[in-house]
């Protein structure tokens, strides 16, 4: 059996939970799906079939004579593993006035939004703890099967790369850093850099070249965009950041209209009432803080879709029409990229 063990450490703060909701716990599962996750946005599949038939193969299926997962993972927990409610840092730098508004809001709780409540006299008050930057585990692989080890470290490089842990991580919460990155990865050392991620020649290596899937996927269109600017501190980053997608929604229509921010992400809801024609749909960007050297910076990566293939009916009841859906979808990210690409560097 082969193992490998990865050195994490958090580099912004990481809401996760169990059954319950209020609790920080880290679970092996939550991670293993993750995995699953980047493991399709890697295959750029459009046979759904043969993805779901590859995919049981690496992370196992419930169906009969398919058998278990080619791997286990487990979690290694630190001393430092400690949950706190603290408010996150007042500083000025973090600070956007609300439109329409005289008053500012933190950006940081801006995209944290979801894991805290407002009460008078005290302000946004964490109700769901979290794990703090900084916060340190190993993340433990055991490969029963050769053959699907290098689909898996794959699929953990990118997730390191671009994705988070938990609640928010599109909002770039629970980024993480790989301590051990080069040793993690020196099987698959020929393929991806561990030097070097972020490097248009390293990205390119996982683009497909094919039309765009259902689910989002590394296809043609696929966007990375770079902070201009490292911070120190890696929420600072965030906040950088934060700033730059926040302006990026708000200049894509007026104010209190939402025909294109809710293809930016779903719901939308104003003054309790859902203006968006679908309940839910997970937003295809998915900001990361990186650490490089002893710095932070904030990357954005766009990956494209179609928007809710398999879907028959939006939240009214009404039919979709999937050709104009997918026709707008694809105008307002180009729309959004274009604001991203003005606002900061275009690495892919």
């Amino acid at each position: 059996m082969k193992k490998i063990i990865f050195e994490i450490e958090t580099i912004t703060p990481m809401f996760v939970a169990g059954a319950n909701q209020t609790k920080a716990e880290l679970r092996a599962a939550s991670i293993k799906g993750l995995l699953r996750f980047w493991w399709r946005a890697l295959q750029a599949e459009a046979d759904l079939n043969k993805l779901r038939e590859k995919e049981a193969i690496i992370f196992g299926s419930s169906e009969e004579g398919v058998g278990g997962s080619s791997f286990s993972l487990r979690i290694i927990t630190k001393d430092n593993l400690k949950p706190i409610k603290n408010k996150f840092p007042s500083n000025p730098q973090h600070q956007v006035r609300v439109e329409g508004k005289t008053f500012k809001i933190n950006i940081l709780e801006y995209l944290a939004y979801g894991t805290y409540e407002y009460i008078p006299k005290q302000g946004n008050v964490f109700v769901r703890e979290y794990y703090p930057e900084k916060t340190k585990f190993d993340i433990v692989l055991n490969f029963t099967d050769e053959k699907g080890k290098n689909e898996v470290l794959k699929a953990f490089y990118v997730w390191c790369i671009f994705g988070g842990v938990g609640s928010r991580s599109r909002n770039g919460f629970g980024s993480i850093n790989v301590i051990n990155m080069e040793k993690a990865f020196e099987n698959i050392g020929t393929i991806f850099s561990a030097k070097n991620p972020y490097e248009k020649q390293n990205l390119n290596r996982l683009i497909k070249d094919n039309g765009i899937v259902s689910y989002p996927s590394f296809t043609q269109g696929a966007r990375l965009f770079k902070a201009k600017q490292s911070f120190r501190v890696g929420l600072d980053a965030l906040a950088d950041v934060g700033k730059i997608y926040k302006n990026g929604r708000s200049t894509l229509e007026k104010k209190h209209c939402f025909e294109k921010r809710q293809y930016i992400g779903s719901p939308i809801v104003e003054k309790k009432v859902t203006k968006s024609f679908l309940d839910r749909h997970a937003k295809p960007y998915f900001i990361k803080i990186a650490k490089e050297s002893n710095k932070y910076r904030a990357y954005i990566l766009y990956l494209p879709s179609r928007y809710c293939d398999g879907l028959e009916k939006d939240r009214n009841d009404l039919t979709i029409n999937h050709s104009n859906v997918d026709k707008k979808f694809a105008e307002v990210c180009n729309e959004f990229n274009r604001f991203l690409a003005a606002n900061m560097e275009t690495v892919i």
